[in-house]
């Protein structure tokens, strides 16, 4: 997730799966709140919101996978001491900035004041920069940092392998890998799903959930050799048909009012990257889209990737520009409840507004840097 100027080895793809899954993490997060906080259930307000909150669900999921693949891209050979102060600097840097903002202005800071004693203040301090997020919808980057601190270890596993078990080719333990780390994180869903782990533990911020789509990104170059061209385009295709059915399942099961109450009280979504339907949903949806990479799919760069190269500011400041641009007012609220469409130009201007103004600070920065104003004073 990283902003720059336009450059010509982009991939437009990659910028454009990143895009479209920012936007989307905008709608899950503004117009999901007119399904889980909102009292008019079962209104046309409702529906929207349940249904972008639903249908993109894939997009953190498919940031973690994109990630691994640009890290496994990357041809620059860096020591590792200068490899973890880029990330910081990078990403960690700017989410300090942002979790500060968040602490002050989304009134994280008189709950902290509440507590009882400064270890407990401490501790909530740690808990949330590391793991959780000072504001919840930070959990990725605390997350992504780790994947980060592992990726040099996760890149070069299958070749240790290999040299342990030397009758095991890199390719076949990066295969028996990538199959060990998806059955624990079925099997960590499943568990969090019945209430034998903590979701909020175990599930959606956890380093050991997400290594899957990590793993498969960093290594999808030696995954897809053990597919044909003509095998990796029929498998797309019968994912994405996959990922179809099991949202239609999931619509069904959600749309029944006998089934969620009246208030729409019985709903399980906060579990959303658990329940066995949306994680077959997001399985099927990553990696039939992944099929694109494999193929070599570079197509005009669009609205879409424009978006994809601020994925970071993004999601770091979104929560923020909703709050004081929407969520704060009684009146726009009812607006969206009014006129339904109102959530997603919102999430649109939000996401838009934030990649402008990080665009125009970049050019800013590079025109400054790349020219020196000399003042001569004339004799």
């Amino acid at each position: 997730m990283n902003a720059a100027l336009p450059q010509p080895g982009r991939n437009a793809y990659i910028d454009t799966l990143r895009g479209w899954s920012i936007f989307g993490v905008v709608c899950v997060h503004f117009a999901g709140s007119f399904v889980t906080t909102d009292v008019f259930a079962w209104s046309p307000s409702f529906y929207l919101g349940l249904t972008l909150n639903q249908v993109f669900s894939f997009a953190v999921p498919m940031f973690v996978f994109l990630s691994g693949v640009l890290a496994g891209s990357s041809r620059k050979t860096v020591s590792l001491g200068e490899y973890y102060r880029g990330r910081f600097w990078r990403i960690g840097f700017p989410y300090l900035i942002a979790s500060l903002a968040s602490f002050f202005l989304l009134n994280h800071f008189a709950a902290w004041q509440a507590l009882p004693s400064l270890s407990a203040r401490f501790s909530w301090l740690a808990q949330r920069l590391f793991l959780f997020g000072v504001e919840p919808t930070l959990y990725f980057i605390p997350l992504i940092l780790q994947l980060y601190v592992l990726q040099p270890v996760l890149k070069v596993l299958p070749d240790w392998l290999n040299r342990l078990v030397p009758a095991l080719s890199p390719s076949r333990a990066a295969l028996g890998l990538a199959v060990l780390l998806l059955v624990l994180h079925l099997g960590l869903g499943v568990l969090c799903n019945r209430g034998t782990l903590d979701y909020y533990t175990w599930g959606r911020p956890n380093v050991l959930f997400w290594m899957f789509y990590f793993f498969a990104g960093l290594h999808i170059r030696t995954l897809e050799g053990f597919f044909s061209r003509t095998a990796l385009r029929a498998g797309g295709w019968l994912l994405l048909g996959v990922a179809a059915a099991a949202m239609a399942w999931n619509a069904q099961h959600l749309l029944d009012p006998e089934k969620m109450g009246a208030h729409f009280e019985f709903n399980r979504l906060d579990f959303a990257y658990v329940r066995p339907e949306m994680m077959l949903y997001d399985l099927a949806m990553v990696l039939g889209l992944s099929v694109g990479l494999s193929l070599g799919w570079n197509p005009r760069a669009g609205l879409a990737a424009y978006l994809g190269r601020f994925t970071l500011e993004i999601y770091l400041w979104h929560i923020l520009v909703l709050y004081f641009g929407a969520w704060r007012y009684a009146d726009a609220l009812a607006s969206c409840r009014d006129v339904p469409e109102l959530i997603v130009i919102i999430c649109a201007g939000a996401a838009f507004a934030i990649a402008l103004a990080t665009d125009a600070w970049s050019r800013l920065r590079h025109y400054w840097t790349g020219h020196r104003i000399v003042i001569v004073a004339a004799e």
